[in-house]
C-alpha cells in the first residue's frame, strides 16, 4: 500500500513540475511537495485546488531589491507608495478634480515611473500613460506616483508585495488588504485625496474596507483598461478609492468610456445602463436615494461577524430615514468562491503560458508591458505566484478545462438569481467582508482567506458594478457595507452607497 501512495504521490509531484516547467514557473522540492499534496486534496474533493490546503504562509519580513530609474522611492510610513515623481505631475489646474493628489496602484502605466506590479521580478518604466491616468491628468488631477500592491495583485491582505508589506494606518498590528493594499492606505493616511486599484475579486474593495475608506469596482468593461497588467481579463476592473463617495464618483466619470485602445470598454449607457454624467451633483442631494429600494440578501449576514453583522444591519436600518425601501431576499452564495478561485488562477496561467498576451480581451499587447512580463517570467515571479496558480493550472490541464467550464457555469446561474432580485429592487446591499480587518500574519489557510473574499469575489464573476463605504466602527476598526447594482447601473450603487454614507456611525 505504501509503495503504491508513494507512486501516487510521485506521479503529483511530477504533474506539477510538468506545468511549472510550461508557465516558466521555478519550483523547489518543498514548494513542490506542497503543490503536490493541494493538487491531491483537490482531486479527491477535499480542498480548493487555488489555495493552500494546510500549514503557514510566511509574511515576508523586509522589502526586496529596489530598482528605481525614474522619480525616487517613497519614504512614507505606511510604506503605501513606490516610486515617487521628484515633482508631482499635472496636466491642467482646471477640471473636476483640479488640485485632487492621486496614487496609481503599480499595474497601471505611468509615464516615467518604474512599474512593478510589487514583484521584484518586474520591472519597465513605461513611455506612457494607462488611458485611466491620462483621462485623470485630463481632469485636472495630480499625479504623485505609485501605490504599492501584492506581487501580480495575488492575494486579499496586502503582506506579500516584494517591497514590503503595506502598514494599515488605522492599526499598524491588522492588515491593510489587498491586493491594491497602498492604494487604501496611502488614502486613509491622507497621503493622498485619491487612489486607482484593480479589483479582480475584490481587490479595491477589500482594502478599503480594512482602511475605512471608499472603494469603487466599477461594471466590467465600464474603464478601459489599455495599460494595465491584468490578472484574469473576464474578471479584472480598475477603479478608485477615495474618502468619500463624491471624490470616488468624480473619479469614475473621469476614467469612464470606450476607448479605442480597448475594444472591449464600452460606454455606461450600454444595455440599458444609467448615465453616470450627473452622478456627483445628485450624491449632494440629500433626498438622492428617496424612492429607492435594496435588497438584503440573508445568507452573507449569516456567516459574517456577529459584530459585522450588527454594523450593517443598523445601516440598514437607517436607510429608512432617508425614504429607502428594504427588502429582505435569499441568494445562494455557495461554490462562488470556488468557482472565483477555479477562473481567476486558471485565466493567469493562460497569460502566463502566453507571455503576458491577452487574447480576446483587447488591451494586453502593449510591446512595453509584454516585454517586461515576459523578463519577469524568465526572473522567476516566486513562491508567491506559484502557490496562487500552480494549483488551479494543474487541474484545468488535467480536466481538460471543466473545471474552468463548471466555474462559468456556477456563475451564470448566480448572475440569473441576481437578475431576478434586480426586477424589484435598485441594489443590494451587504457586508463587504465578513469580518474585522485580520491581524497581521493570522491569515494563512482558505478558512481564513474566504471570509475576504466570499462577499466580493462574485461580483466579479457576473460583472457588477459594487461600491463599499464605511458604515461604523467596532473596537476602533471599520466596519464596511458593499452596494451593489446591475450592469452598467454604476450610478445606482454609487446613489446608494451615498445614503449608506448618510447613515454611517
Amino acid at each position: 500500500m505504501s509503495s503504491v501512495d508513494d507512486s501516487s504521490r510521485d506521479d503529483d509531484r511530477e504533474t506539477v513540475r510538468a506545468q511549472a516547467d510550461r508557465l516558466g514557473l521555478s519550483v523547489g522540492d518543498d514548494l513542490l511537495g506542497e503543490l503536490a499534496t493541494v493538487v491531491r486534496q483537490a482531486a479527491e474533493g477535499d480542498a480548493n485546488p487555488s489555495e493552500k490546503g494546510d500549514g503557514a504562509v510566511d509574511v515576508p519580513e523586509a522589502p526586496g531589491e529596489w530598482m528605481c530609474h525614474a522619480g525616487h522611492r517613497a519614504e512614507d510610513s505606511e510604506n503605501a507608495l513606490l516610486a515617487v515623481y521628484d515633482e508631482s505631475r499635472t496636466r491642467t489646474d482646471v477640471g473636476p478634480l483640479a488640485g485632487v493628489t492621486v496614487a496609481v496602484k503599480d499595474n497601471i502605466a505611468v509615464r516615467g515611473l518604474e512599474m512593478t506590479c510589487g514583484s521584484a521580478a518586474y520591472s519597465v518604466v513605461p513611455s506612457f500613460d494607462a488611458t485611466v491616468v491620462s483621462r485623470l491628468l485630463d481632469a485636472g488631477a495630480t499625479i504623485v506616483g505609485k501605490a504599492n500592491m501584492e506581487p501580480l495583485a495575488m492575494g486579499p491582505t496586502g503582506e506579500f508585495s516584494d517591497f514590503g508589506h503595506v502598514t494599515n494606518p488605522l492599526d499598524s498590528e491588522r492588515v491593510a488588504g489587498g491586493s491594491s493594499s497602498g492604494s487604501g492606505a496611502a488614502v486613509a493616511a491622507g497621503t493622498v485625496d485619491l487612489a486607482l486599484g484593480s479589483d479582480t475579486g475584490g481587490s479595491v474593495r477589500i482594502p478599503a474596507a480594512c482602511c475605512g475608506v471608499v472603494g469603487v469596482k466599477p461594471t466590467h468593461r465600464l474603464v478601459p483598461r489599455y495599460g494595465f497588467v491584468d490578472f484574469a481579463p473576464s474578471l479584472d476592473t480598475v477603479g478608485p478609492l477615495a474618502r468619500d463617495v463624491s471624490t470616488a464618483a468624480t473619479a469614475l466619470e473621469a476614467i469612464a468610456g470606450p476607448d479605442h485602445r480597448d475594444p472591449t470598454s464600452v460606454d455606461c449607457t450600454a444595455s440599458s445602463g444609467t448615465p453616470l454624467d450627473g452622478v456627483t451633483e445628485e450624491l449632494a442631494d440629500p433626498d438622492d436615494a428617496a424612492g429607492l429600494t435594496v435588497a438584503v440578501p440573508e445568507s452573507p449576514l449569516g456567516r459574517a461577524d456577529d459584530r459585522v453583522a450588527a454594523a450593517v444591519e443598523g445601516a440598514v436600518d437607517r436607510l429608512g430615514d432617508l425614504g429607502v425601501a428594504t427588502d429582505r431576499v435569499t441568494l445562494d452564495f455557495d461554490g462562488l468562491d470556488d468557482a472565483y478561485l477555479n477562473v481567476g488562477a486558471a485565466e493567469f496561467s493562460w497569460l502566463l503560458a502566453g507571455s503576458g498576451v491577452v487574447r480576446g480581451q483587447g488591451s494586453g499587447y502593449n510591446e512595453e508591458l509584454l516585454a517586461a512580463f515576459r523578463s519577469a517570467r524568465q526572473n522567476g515571479l516566486g513562491d508567491h505566484v506559484a502557490r496562487r496558480v500552480l494549483p488551479a493550472a494543474v487541474l484545468d490541464a488535467e480536466t481538460d478545462g471543466e473545471a474552468y467550464a463548471a466555474g462559468r457555469r456556477r456563475a451564470v446561474a448566480f448572475a440569473e438569481s441576481l437578475a431576478a432580485v434586480f426586477e424589484s429592487a435598485d441594489a443590494l446591499v451587504l457586508p463587504t467582508l465578513g469580518v474585522l480587518p485580520p491581524r497581521v500574519g493570522e491569515t494563512t489557510t482558505r478558512e481564513d482567506l474566504l471570509p475576504l473574499v466570499a462577499n466580493t469575489a462574485p461580483c466579479n464573476l457576473v460583472g457588477v458594478p459594487a461600491v463599499t463605504v464605511p458604515v461604523a466602527t467596532v473596537d476602533g476598526l471599520p466596519v464596511s457595507a458593499q452596494a451593489v447594482a446591475p450592469r452598467f447601473a454604476d450610478a445606482t450603487a454609487l446613489r446608494v452607497a451615498g445614503a449608506l454614507e448618510r447613515v454611517a456611525e
